[in-house]
């Protein structure tokens, strides 16, 4: 509640009833029958999924997929010199070690980022900055689902991805919100209302997203579970799922400098 009050900061929308509300549920709801507006698929995603999962492939091969998109390419060689890998004074100027030096795990994550923010960043609209804070916020939860994917004995690239596609569909969902509430002439429904669609329906129109995308049958599962919200029915990938999302609130909350509840959890 309190991200949605500091988005909100110094606006002063018009308070909309039930109408407005009941239209975004109804907009939501035709993802279901119309996947075509979902977000698109990432050309390479196939590619890179079965690339970065398969042990036997060589960094160069994971630095020729890579390459094949330059936006891709140019993230992963600012990263390799940021001070967190770079080891030399020399630059790196080479995809292939950059891939040596940022390593599986790290790349992992890197190429999962790199791939979903650019259909995940939008204009906030009468939102604010409330899809920025959105993003800053499932960053975050990437990092808390490897530690917790680790733990719980799963796959820390598929809880990073299931973090991810939460997020996109949290960013639908703002979008859908935004479009409805232009329509009626910038009015939104009360802060509450609006925090409770996002948590009933970022992970399900991330599953929508996640199935559209033709992902694995255990990514479309966990969403399933975090959907219906009974945490003591969620598998362990799902918990994963659920707990990171959870407790990347506490980081936002400090740098906010104050307390907020989980938008999207």
């Amino acid at each position: 509640m309190r991200l949605l009050e500091q988005a909100l900061a110094g606006t002063e929308p018009a308070t909309a009833g039930a109408d407005v509300h009941a239209a975004v549920e109804r907009a939501l709801a035709r993802f279901a029958s119309e996947p075509q507006r979902l977000p698109r698929r990432p050309q390479l995603l196939p590619q890179l999924l079965g690339t970065l999962n398969d042990e036997q492939a060589s960094a160069r091969e994971v630095a020729a997929l890579i390459a094949r998109d330059p936006a891709l390419a140019a993230t992963l060689l600012k990263l390799a010199n940021s001070p967190l890998y770079r080891l030399q004074q020399a630059p790196v100027e080479s995809v292939e070690r950059a891939v040596a030096l940022v390593g599986t795990e790290g790349l992992r994550r890197l190429v999962a980022v790199a791939l979903m923010q650019p259909v995940m960043r939008t204009e906030g609209g009468v939102f604010g900055p409330l899809p920025e804070r959105i993003w800053e916020h499932t960053q975050q939860a990437t990092v808390l689902a490897v530690r917790h994917a680790r733990a719980a004995g799963v796959d820390a690239f598929a809880a990073q991805l299931l973090v991810l596609l939460q997020g996109l569909g949290a960013i639908v969902v703002v979008q859908t919100l935004r479009d409805e509430c232009q329509r009626a002439g910038n009015a939104m429904p009360p802060l509450d209302a609006i925090a409770e669609v996002l948590r009933r329906w970022s992970p399900r129109i991330g599953r929508l997203v996640a199935g559209q995308w033709q992902l694995s049958p255990a990514l479309l599962q966990a969403l399933d579970e975090v959907s219906a919200g009974d945490r003591q029915a969620m598998g362990a990938l799902a918990g994963v799922l659920a707990r990171s999302v959870a407790e990347a609130v506490a980081p936002a909350r400090a740098a906010a400098g104050g307390p907020e509840d989980a938008v999207i959890a």
